[in-house]
């Protein structure tokens, strides 16, 4: 039998995962409803993909509890969230 190949997270994939971890922390400080944040951090258990971990950040944020969250300005993570917004070049 030969071995399996395990499949290691991206830099970009394990950034997000501390930033999806981050934002649950917050928003639930804030309010936002637990169905949403349960779900998020069963997402963090399991292998989700890159686009999985945009959504639910993106669900999170969008909430009305989290109006005028924001990132601080200049810091690591305002800069890898703008990059993640910018629309990907087809070519």
């Amino acid at each position: 039998m030969g071995k399996r190949k395990t499949d290691w997270p991206t830099d970009r994939e394990i950034r997000l995962r501390f930033i999806v971890f981050a934002v649950i922390d917050a928003a639930s400080v804030q309010g936002v409803p637990a169905e949403l944040l349960l779900a998020a951090h069963k997402l963090l258990h399991d292998s989700p993909t890159d686009v999985q971990l945009r959504n639910v950040l993106s669900e999170i944020l969008d909430t009305e509890e989290m109006f005028g969250f924001r990132f601080s300005p200049g810091s690591e993570t305002e800069e890898f969230m703008q990059m993640l917004e910018k629309p990907v070049d087809p070519r």
